[in-house]
């Protein structure tokens, strides 16, 4: 079937193709002719936008916003303009060239936008009201002036976000220091507009909605949309005040058209260009969680469950089912409220995270057995067990997270009563119900920092400028030594099991291994994707979780002791600048700070011994197995040396390839390789990405005395060699190893 989206997509991909490149020439050809006008267009905008935003403000007698408005800009212009003389003269050279210096030229600029600062600060504290228009235009024009400065080489990335960062930094906290004007209605506008609708004070309850409130919880609405697949909505996380409306009044419609019992919205009045009311019948209700124990009879836990599958059948979700959601009569009926979550047309996965909230909450006001039974009764063993993999605190809202704290022990206690009572139900497939982790969330931004820096190492350079006189022989080596690394890992793994592993499969591996770390930050993915192949190969699950274990801590052992093997002789090296004792004295005080602080606080402590004793709990007695065995002991340890030396040397040939004529010892770059190495293990980003270029460039340049553009070229090699090329083989060996169903 021929869609006409489809066409409508297809010519505009091309028409925005055709755009792209037109402007990409014509920048290039005539800039001002582009520029020019963007630059004038947007400056227009920028300058009526906040005499129109004043305006509106005056008018309706509003005149201290504007009054603190421009108070937040004069604070913000003379800021900006301290900052940019302090870099121009007394500042640090690095700070210089950070975010004054254009990358591509090297032309000096202001280091932030004066005109961008300060019409953030003012528009940011006066605002706009209702005017959406004007806002939008207000910031798309902020947004295109830093786009032109940009473009023509007037401004750095980092200067253009900074001055936006200023101007809203500076706007806020004139508004904290001076205090909000009071816009909120007040009570008597509450009570005159209830008058209006024909109902007096106290016959309703009363909902104000005002954009302050909408917007306050913003970060974290934003946070549980990166992290959890159910915080989507159709109005998304960042909805407006109009919409938030227009959700309850479709909720609360729906609801009782599908017959449940749910206080009828009677009103709905804007009560200012900010603030809409809404009033709610009254039901001669109890809320559940004022009721006493003796009250919560299985007979009620029924009701609720019949209550909410009546919702389900409509295909209605609700999205926050904890205790305050429920109300119940006099006469044992139950009542739904707070449907602002909820959504029409609930997906299926939507509705079982509803069940299981429910779940929980029942399990916290009575006990779980009960909570579980009466799930059982109106759903069916059939669904309870697929509410198993959805028991995570992640995926249920702020107040049942919150009362999963006080109740500890609740939500497995739920998991093993669901097991109990249908233990023939057939395994639930895993459902994926987090969008993003938040180590994930934090390797993207982190990724994303790196690959800014990246990019201002490479500017102006292309990749065979890198690698210009670069001595082959060396750099063959460098890839022979990178190839090591994958035996020496492989060794690492297979020493340290007791069940003989087919070697082609265990080498492979750590060639998937390596493709993982794309998305993984450090050693994660490798821990990982091992753990799981041992699984395949039929190792218990509990003795493979040991087995890397035990590889983890022999290999901290060794990289411990090559540090202090190498350091020590890399010290004692003619020519080095590197302090190798003094970097391993503080690494190593580091750690024991953080180590004594860990066992002094008490919570920290338990925290570390949940997180740390399982996994290293069978060590000790594997240990003690593999010394019955020293052939494979001796196999496991010599791969958890050989790993890191291997490493060491693709990274030493690596910077031989272009420093061939200067001796360069090679304990002071092993040394070099090990810290970077940790440093890409504790950095978030994938694979290290940014972090090791950035300390294996530093610490080569420090040690060795040679350039930092050879120091740079080398670490890049190093990383082509050892973390980019390996993408294909590693992508092979992965598929291979799927379709054999060996990962």
């Amino acid at each position: 079937m021929r869609r006409p989206v489809d066409r409508a997509r297809f010519f505009f991909d091309l028409a925005l193709i055709v755009v792209l490149l037109g402007g990409a020439v014509l920048v290039r050809a005539a800039p001002g002719l582009l520029i020019g006008p963007i630059v004038f267009g947007s400056g227009v905008v920028m300058a009526l936008a906040p005499i129109a935003a004043a305006t509106e403000r005056l008018l309706r007698r509003e005149g201290r916003l504007v009054t603190d408005g421009v108070l937040a800009a004069l604070v913000t212009y003379l800021a900006a303009l301290g900052i940019n003389l302090f870099v121009r003269g007394p500042g640090p050279e690095q700070l210089r060239a950070a975010v004054a210096e254009v990358p591509s030229g090297g032309r000096e600029v202001a280091a932030l936008h004066l005109y961008i600062a300060t019409v953030v600060a003012f528009i940011t504290l006066v605002g706009f009201g209702d005017r959406l228009w004007l806002r939008n235009a207000a910031w798309a024009g902020l947004v295109l002036t830093g786009a032109a400065a940009l473009a023509s080489h007037d401004a750095t990335l980092i200067g253009v976000v900074a001055s936006f960062a200023l101007g809203r930094a500076v706007a806020f906290g004139v508004r904290w220091l001076r205090g909000s004007v009071e816009l909120r209605p007040t009570d008597a506008d509450i009570v005159a507009a209830l008058a209006e609708a024909g109902y007096g004070p106290g016959e309703l309850d009363v909902v104000v909605l005002d954009r302050d409130r909408a917007t306050a919880g913003l970060g974290y609405r934003l946070y549980q949309w990166l992290r959890v697949r159910r915080a989507a909505r159709s109005h998304g996380f960042l909805g407006s005040l109009q919409d938030a409306v227009e959700q309850r009044t479709l909720l609360s419609l729906a609801v009782r058209d599908s017959g449940i019992r749910t206080p009828r919205l009677l009103v709905v009045r804007k009560l200012s260009p900010d603030a809409v009311l809404l009033g709610y019948e009254h039901p001669d209700a109890r809320p559940l969680t004022e009721l006493p124990a003796e009250e919560l009879t299985d007979d009620l836990l029924h009701e609720i469950w019949e209550t909410v599958a009546a919702l389900h059948r409509h295909h209605i979700s609700h999205r926050r089912l904890s205790a305050d959601a429920f109300l119940v009569g006099s006469g044992g009926e139950v009542w739904v409220t707070r449907l602002e979550a909820g959504s029409v047309a609930a997906a299926e996965l939507q509705l079982l995270l509803d069940d299981a909230e429910l779940l929980l909450t029942l399990a916290m006001l009575t006990d779980p057995q009960r909570s579980v039974t009466a799930a059982r009764a109106v759903i069916g063993d059939e669904r309870l067990a697929a509410l198993q993999p959805l028991l995570r605190p992640a995926v249920f809202s702020y107040e049942t997270r919150t009362k999963l704290m006080k109740h500890k022990g609740v939500l497995d206690e739920v998991g093993k009563q669901v097991k109990e009572l249908v233990p023939a139900a057939p395994e639930p497939k895993a459902v994926v119900i987090e969008r993003l982790r938040p180590r994930t969330i934090l390797s993207g931004l982190g990724g994303a920092v790196a690959v800014y820096f990246l990019i201002g190492q490479f500017a102006g350079r292309s990749p065979t400028q890198l690698f210009t006189g670069m001595a082959w022989p060396w750099a063959l080596l460098a890839l022979a030594a990178t190839a090591v690394t994958y035996l020496g890992a492989a060794m690492g793994i297979a020493g340290f099991v007791a069940q003989r592993l087919p070697a082609v499969r265990v080498l492979l591996t750590q060639f998937a291994a390596s493709f993982i770390s794309l998305v993984t930050p450090g050693a994660v993915g490798s821990i990982a994707i091992n753990t799981r192949f041992l699984q395949r190969a039929g190792v218990p699950a509990g003795v493979a979780v040991t087995s890397m274990a035990v590889s983890q801590v022999v290999a901290l052992l060794a990289f411990l002791l090559l540090l202090m093997l190498l350091g020590s002789i890399s010290g004692a090296s003619h020519g080095t600048g590197l302090p190798p004792s003094s970097v391993i004295i503080t690494v190593l005080l580091v750690v024991a700070v953080l180590a004594v602080i860990v066992a002094a606080v008490p919570r920290l402590r338990r925290f570390a011994m949940e997180k740390v004793r399982p996994w290293f709990a069978g060590v000790v007695p594997a240990m003690l197995e593999l010394l019955r065995k020293p052939g494979r002991l001796a196999v496991g340890v010599g791969g958890a040396f050989l790993l890191p030396l291997a490493g060491s040397l693709a990274l030493w040939a690596s910077l031989r390839a272009f420093e061939d004529d200067k001796a360069v010892p090679f304990a002071t770059v092993a040394v070099v390789y090990l810290i970077g190495k940790s440093a890409g293990s504790v950095v978030p980003t994938p694979g290290g990405l940014g972090a090791v270029e950035a300390v294996l460039s530093g610490g080569l340049a420090a040690a060795t005395g040679v350039s930092g553009a050879t120091a740079f070229s080398a670490v890049m090699l190093f990383r082509l060699l050892t973390f980019w090329l390996p993408i294909l083989p590693g992508w092979v060996a992965t598929t291979w190893l799927q379709r054999r169903d060996a990962l």
